[in-house]
């Protein structure tokens, strides 16, 4: 779950749908990037788009992610 997407989203007063229209993908694609089920390794192109629409500083999302990863190897392991 990238709660990090969801707390900087409802700190804005966004819907998930909100945020999906302003990044041109649907409201179910970008549910699915913040419960973590799609863009498992997200690309540059929506990682730029969410930085913008969500305010978050594109290294705060790599951090995020980062940590996201490590986390998933050790579950996975």
């Amino acid at each position: 779950m990238r709660d990090y997407l969801k707390e900087a989203r409802l700190s804005l007063g966004m819907t998930q749908e909100d945020v999906a229209k302003h990044i041109g993908i649907s409201a179910n694609y970008y549910c699915s990037i913040e419960k973590g089920e799609r863009q498992r390794d997200m690309n540059a192109s929506i990682l730029i788009a969410l930085s913008e629409v969500l305010r978050i500083p594109i290294s705060d999302m790599l951090n995020a992610e980062r940590m996201l990863s490590q986390k998933n190897s050790v579950i996975n392991h």
